[in-house]
């Protein structure tokens, strides 16, 4: 029986969306490899985002870097001595890449909304 989600809700589009943690991850074949293959790509995004915003400018011209193309990703993670094989660190460079897409339109879409949306200007005690 799989463990019941933090929370859990549907979008407009009747997509179901379920909210989960280490603890409340789905059990099952290969989920533990997969929950830890995530875990690890989430965890060199967030250190690369990090140096991105750092004051230092070797960290952000190194994250900068890794994050051009999928195979200055996997030479990242193979120096900073991730030990992935080959295989992994191109899979793990993609992954990565990815995700860093789409926080970035994320963030992208929270700045547009944040500067598009304010209040008009009164014009009825004029």
């Amino acid at each position: 029986m799989q463990p019941t989600p933090l929370e859990s809700f549907s979008l407009l589009d009747r997509t179901s969306v379920e909210i989960r943690n280490w603890q409340t991850r789905e059990i099952g074949r290969g989920k533990d490899k997969q929950f830890a293959s995530e875990e690890l790509d989430w965890q060199v995004l967030t250190g690369l985002i990090d140096d991105l915003m750092s004051a230092n400018n070797h960290l952000k011209n190194r994250a900068l870097a890794a994050l051009v193309s999928n195979s200055s990703m996997e030479r990242f993670l193979y120096y900073a001595s991730y030990g992935l094989d080959e295989r992994t660190g191109r899979r793990h460079g993609k992954a990565i890449r990815e995700k860093y897409q789409k926080v970035m339109r994320i963030v992208g879409a929270v700045e547009y909304d944040s500067w598009q949306v304010h209040s008009a200007p009164s014009t009825t005690g004029l």
